[in-house]
């Protein structure tokens, strides 16, 4: 796959994680200090891109799956991915589920959610074509979507109060004691598509860094933009804090009366990005691993338990629990994955020499 396509499905995946879940499980895990916890994410998350791509280096053209097989043989690998695929299979449930309650709170609350949750067909048809329609779509909603998040994110400046942001430090770093750091911690899992797509070898992580920065920033910006707006006392009791700065601009030359009509159709379109890269490794997953039946076969399968799944959670305590357990997951992921494909390049190079 072309290099810039790689790097912006990289950029619009971490985009996605940021605007829904992420400032509330931030905000969640500390008092004060919030950056604290941002940068903590990101330093890991660039530590374990390093290791991963690292590894992958060893074998060009290949993803993981045909890594974990062809060192491990199909059993082990199984064993080593069925924890990744969990992880897909419920943050996908979860994290959309609440961008479509969003939606249904703030475009279509007269609209049953079982008919909103439909909107699952668009990363199903997307995942049944295949990565490269993924991301020729990708690059579409980069150059229109984008823009959006910025002008709704900037159009609430004036409502700052930044006496809000202090105190900066929270010296004793309470939040890794905290759960819903872990919980946040999942929107670092955006690059283990990378080992998904059978990198050239040349793959470097100076492409990825200047990326990674400006994801960083977009990340302070989800928790600090709602904060100065709201307050840290007010904050925690909104479930879509992000969403709500943009109702407090009033700014009636805008061709929607109600500016979150922007932020949460921006969102959601590149959500989708994410959503198709993640169904398309699921059933990439599942089809190279536990069913070799046409492909075609693996996207209706699991588009329908991840329809049946997202229907069936009751409340907002079922998704905050689940996201919970999912992080246990998540963080085997983003840890074990990296780390097992480094050591299985190592050990390549020894048997090579």
């Amino acid at each position: 796959m072309n290099k810039y396509l790689v790097l912006i499905l990289f950029f619009l995946v971490h985009l996605s994680f940021l605007f829904y879940m992420y400032p509330v499980n931030i905000i969640e895990s500390s008092t004060k200090g919030y950056w604290e916890p941002i940068l903590v994410g990101f330093l890991m998350e660039a530590l374990l891109i390093g290791v991963y791509l690292k590894g992958l280096s060893a074998f060009p053209r290949k993803d993981i799956i045909d890594i974990f097989t062809g060192k491990s043989g199909k059993w082990l690998a199984r064993v080593l991915l069925t924890p990744f695929f969990i992880f897909l299979f419920v943050n996908f449930g979860t994290m959309h589920r609440v961008e479509f309650d969003s939606v249904n709170v703030v475009l279509l609350p007269k609209t049953p959610l079982l008919f909103i949750l439909l909107l699952y067909l668009i990363p199903l048809y997307a995942a049944w074509k295949g990565l490269q329609s993924i991301a020729r779509g990708a690059v579409l909603l980069f150059v229109f979507g984008v823009p959006l998040i910025l002008f709704s994110l900037m159009s609430s400046i004036k409502n700052f109060d930044f006496h809000q942001v202090f105190p900066l430090l929270d010296t004793q770093m309470a939040f890794f004691s905290k759960p819903e750091f872990y919980s946040a911690l999942l929107a670092h899992t955006g690059f283990l598509f990378l080992g998904m797509i059978g990198l050239n070898k040349n793959a470097s992580m100076r492409y990825l860094i200047p990326i990674l920065i400006v994801i960083f920033i977009f990340g302070l910006a989800a928790v600090y933009v709602p904060l100065l707006i709201f307050g840290p006392e007010s904050i925690i009791y909104l479930r879509y804090p992000v969403v709500l700065t943009s109702d407090t601009v009033d700014m009636e030359w805008v061709i929607f009366d109600w500016l979150p009509t922007f932020f949460v159709i921006s969102t959601i379109a590149i959500s989708m990005v994410e959503a198709a890269i993640s169904l398309w490794m699921m059933t990439t997953l599942m089809h190279k691993l536990a069913f070799p039946a046409k492909r075609g076969w693996s996207v209706i399968i699991v588009g329908a338990a991840l329809y049946v799944f997202s229907a069936m959670i009751p409340n907002t305590d079922w998704l905050d629990q689940l996201t919970t357990w999912n992080s246990v997951f998540g963080l085997y992921s983003i840890v074990v994955i990296p780390i097992t494909v480094l050591l299985m390049s190592l050990k390549d190079r020894r048997d090579s020499a």
